[in-house]
């Protein structure tokens, strides 16, 4: 199943409110990243009690660019009825196989592995086996609106479409997410390349109709 996944990176309550209502009737599953400034340099807001009291049939995933994901996923599975999947960083100071393992067998949770743009496939041949999706990052974590490819850290927009055709040749089964800078143009050839799920934050929410725009999205992914 290809599917867009709407990006929640904000600073309020009010915005995750208002995005959420934009977009729960046109996906089944959104993103909330998560940021405390111990992995990367940035934080946002993601309270696990004030976005479980607000009901929605929305299913969301965790994108937790943090040094210890282990408590905030708790806190989300005690809080948030729909909370299907946790996502860690392989750049994380932690053995990857260890706290993928202990989401799945512990805390029954369905998890992903995500890498940087810089960070080789190689890094995460260990554990790619026994996760549920991988994450590829197409920019460095931390803000959106950034171009895809990250040409500051590594690469440009090929390399990450070649990032993706080996991580598809190496499990032909495998979800792959494609998370940063996806604009429009680059849908088709993501889907292409072998990515199954496209999250796009800046490209959806900063135009004058989100909702407009992911009903236009979804029609594009269906006619590919």
């Amino acid at each position: 199943m290809i599917e867009i996944v709407p990006a929640f990176l904000v600073e309020s309550e009010k915005e995750f409110e208002k995005n959420l209502r934009l977009v729960e009737n046109d996906c089944r599953l959104i993103q909330v990243d998560v940021l405390d400034g111990s992995l990367f340099p940035n934080t946002c807001w993601y309270d696990p009690e004030r976005i479980g009291a607000l009901k929605t049939d929305v299913e969301m995933e965790l994108h937790l660019m943090v040094e210890n994901p282990i408590p905030i996923i708790e806190a989300w599975i005690k809080h948030v009825p729909t909370f299907k999947r946790a996502i860690v960083h392989t750049e994380m100071h932690r053995p990857s196989g260890v706290v993928t393992g202990y989401i799945k067998d512990e805390l029954k949770r369905k998890v992903g592995i995500a890498l940087n743009p810089e960070s080789p496939l190689s890094e995460i041949e260990e554990v790619l086996h026994s996760v549920d999706q991988l994450t590829i990052m197409s920019v460095h974590p931390g803000l959106q609106g950034q171009t895809f490819g990250d040409p500051q850290h590594i690469g440009n927009a090929e390399y990450i479409l070649e990032k993706i055709r080996s991580a598809r040749a190496h499990q032909p089964n495998l979800t792959i997410e494609i998370d940063g800078g996806i604009t429009e143009e680059l849908i088709k050839p993501l889907i292409q390349a072998g990515a199954n799920r496209l999250c796009i934050g800046s490209s959806l929410f900063k135009t004058a109709d989100p909702t407009a725009t992911l009903k236009s999205f979804n029609t594009l992914i269906a006619s590919l």
